[in-house]
């Protein structure tokens, strides 16, 4: 199983990772030491065969990490969450209501996230995104591309009170962390990060 892939089983199990890049970087040692700790294992940190093992496992068997906090303010949630002025993690939640996911099979991305705070910011109207962070299953049940970047928190669709689409992307296009955005209909939009 290559590095990638354990990224991948991690994220979809709920642990939090800052990315999965194929790159064993400290948030990588740190989600497997706590999968190691949750599975009863040595936690190492280091995915050898018995955790490659358990992770396939945990997955087959539908053993998802429980929710330490679900508001983004506490403990083993990202610091910056704190500084998000307008929304909480949990508006981010994949909209399966559970049926498929602990609702984070991966976290949504602080990038992602600080642009939905500024758009708020800049419109000054209150709202929720419709789609955040999606399970596979999920997303291939609201007809999502097989590598949709909401499957890696990467992705958010929402729309303004008040505002049409193209006003909102007119302002999300000058954002500089946003890979690809478009009109999903008259009134809501899809942002997408790198």
């Amino acid at each position: 199983m290559t590095l990638l892939q354990i990224q991948n089983l991690l994220q979809y199990l709920g642990y939090y990772l800052l990315t999965a890049d194929g790159i064993s970087g400290p948030g990588t040692v740190a989600a497997v030491k706590d999968f190691q700790e949750d599975s009863g294992l040595d936690p190492d940190g280091i995915p050898g065969k018995l955790t490659q093992a358990a992770l396939l496992d945990a997955v087959w068997n539908g053993r998802f990490k429980a929710e330490k906090e679900t508001s983004g303010e506490g403990e083993g949630t990202p610091g910056w969450w704190k500084e998000i002025r307008y929304f909480t993690r949990e508006e981010f939640r994949c909209k399966c209501g559970g049926t498929y996911c602990n609702g984070f099979p991966a976290e949504p991305q602080e990038e992602l996230v600080r642009a939905v705070d500024s758009v708020r910011d800049h419109f000054e109207k209150a709202f929720s995104p419709n789609s955040g962070v999606r399970c596979p299953t999920h997303n291939a049940n609201v007809g999502g591309v097989a590598n949709s970047r909401h499957l890696r928190g990467r992705a958010v669709d929402f729309g303004v009170p008040g505002k049409t689409a193209a006003q909102v992307l007119a302002y999300v296009e000058t954002l500089p962390d946003i890979r690809y955005c478009y009109a999903i209909d008259e009134d809501n939009v899809h942002m997408d990060i790198g």
